[in-house]
């Protein structure tokens, strides 16, 4: 059985690598591409014991299917082919290393580095967020859909992503909620004020996930009493450092 499981993570390494190929060299064959990332989604279901009762089940499942989701929402409104390859090869790394953990976590517990899933969860819902903002944004300009329809859908996947890292990082659901609920009213408001900006909508979303990365980083420290001044500083300071490279690298229409 558990040689199955250690078969699964190769598995959706080699799916996830497939799925985009196939998207990326065969657009004709789009259909076999989602097969493969639905494969993706089953084995690890599978890897999760489909533990359907247990909220760690779906914390974990849709971790993963929010990140490859939105990756391929993404991956339609991209045209250059090198950022095409990138993404590819980012989503199979992350989504690999994710199904590694997992399995470490569920089936050999022995050799399970602490915090390790909660660090990458952290990563893979910042990338969730850029990927799926930066999809709305296109799907807003390239669609003209007025900015309420991404906005709430923004709402929805923002308050998710915050509720499962407070989740991950053992947060009493209360805090998480609550938190998770204003998190999600801020960052959308947010969402619409960058929209109209004179910039890209890869630039807008990449703003957008540095002021979610500041608001998870300092939420977090203040639910488990351990924001202090420094702690403070050091999450504005990165923020503010990538937020200066994102505009000052930006090109401006």
């Amino acid at each position: 059985m558990i040689l199955f499981h250690r078969i699964s993570t190769i598995l959706i390494l080699a799916l996830v690598a497939s799925g985009f190929g196939i998207l990326m060299f065969w657009e004709v064959h789009a259909s076999v591409a989602m097969i493969c990332f639905v494969m993706v989604l089953l084995l690890f279901g599978r890897l999760l014991l489909w533990e359907f009762k247990r909220g760690a089940f779906w914390v974990f499942w849709m971790s993963a299917v929010a990140f490859l989701g939105s990756a391929v929402f993404f991956y339609l409104f991209l045209e250059l082919a090198a950022i095409k390859l990138v993404l590819a090869v980012v989503v199979t790394i992350a989504l690999w290393l994710y199904a590694e953990n997992l399995f470490a976590f569920y089936h050999l517990p022995g050799s399970y580095q602490a915090y390790a899933l909660e660090y990458l969860s952290l990563v893979i819902y910042l990338l969730s967020a850029f990927f799926f903002t930066s999809g709305a944004y296109g799907a807003q300009l390239f669609l003209l859909l007025p900015v309420w329809v991404p906005a709430l859908a923004v709402f929805w996947a923002v308050t998710g992503a915050i509720a499962g890292i407070f989740w991950v990082s053992k947060i009493d659901n209360e805090s998480a909620g609550y938190y998770a609920f204003v998190g999600g009213l801020l960052l959308t408001e947010l969402y619409v004020v960058l929209s109209f900006l004179p910039t890209s909508f890869m630039t807008n979303a990449a703003a957008f996930t540095c002021f979610l990365y500041l608001y998870f980083g300092i939420t977090r420290a203040y639910i488990l009493e351990r924001l202090s001044r420094f702690v403070f500083r050091r999450y504005a300071a990165v923020a503010g450092l990538l937020l200066f490279f994102v505009f000052l690298t930006a090109r401006w229409v």
